[in-house]
């Protein structure tokens, strides 16, 4: 039985079988069928053009079983079996009723403040360590850029816009010193060919031979981190 929870005008969650997934809407012109993803633990993100709250209501109902087992696989972020990444070193889980710590192996976090401790710990760590490097290689390349701003995203490491202002991910500090710095060239780089032709990997490489290899590296690591 499919219960619908929302606000007058907007779908914001649904209930399957006694689970409530919130629910996110995105209207793409043109569509002509409806994008379902599981994206996060009890989280759906649908994607279509005009549609009415009934008929997408019906398409999550239709879509029930294959969203459970969507839901059944997402692993528990900040279980005792998954590890904790800081500068691209894994450390153990253990949970404690305190603010998040590190301590030898361990990251201690409380269970029901997880993802708020985590990404606060991120951004903390960001804010304070990746501006001295954007600073560095900004020099280096002697290049100028308008703002730096800080964003989590799932599945970017950072951005640079035609404005010229650079977004970079505090998710970078689960990276290494040297994955980080290459993230850093690699957006600065946009601000000189704002695209990913061969012109934009030779200005990279002029700062970072190895960047090649640097790409694999965080490709396989972005693997265990989501």
């Amino acid at each position: 039985m499919l219960k619908k929870i929302f606000s007058p005008g907007i779908l914001e969650e649904v209930c399957l079988e006694g689970t409530i997934f919130k629910v996110k809407h995105s209207l793409r012109k043109n569509m002509r069928r409806i994008i379902l993803r599981v994206e996060n633990k009890n989280e759906l993100r649908l994607s279509s053009s005009k549609i009415s709250k009934k008929r997408l209501l019906s398409f999550i109902n239709e879509h029930k079983s294959w969203i459970l087992n969507q839901q059944d696989e997402i692993k528990d972020e900040f279980s005792l079996e998954s590890k904790f990444y800081f500068l691209a070193k894994p450390y153990h889980l253990k949970h404690d009723t305190k603010a998040l710590y590190i301590r030898e192996e361990y990251v201690y976090i409380n269970p029901v403040l997880a993802k708020m401790q985590s990404d606060n710990f991120y951004k903390k760590h960001a804010k304070k360590y990746l501006p001295e490097r954007v600073k560095l290689w900004q020099e280096k390349m002697n290049l100028d850029f308008n703002r730096l701003s800080f964003r989590l995203a799932k599945k970017r490491w950072g951005s640079c816009n035609s404005k010229r202002n650079i977004s970079l991910n505090p998710y970078m500090m689960k990276l290494s010193y040297e994955m980080i710095d290459y993230i850093i060239v690699h957006e600065l780089s946009h601000l000189v060919h704002l695209n990913h032709s061969p012109a934009f990997y030779k200005t990279i490489e002029q700062y970072i031979p190895q960047y090649k290899a640097i790409e694999k590296e965080i490709k396989s690591l972005s693997v265990r981190l989501n």
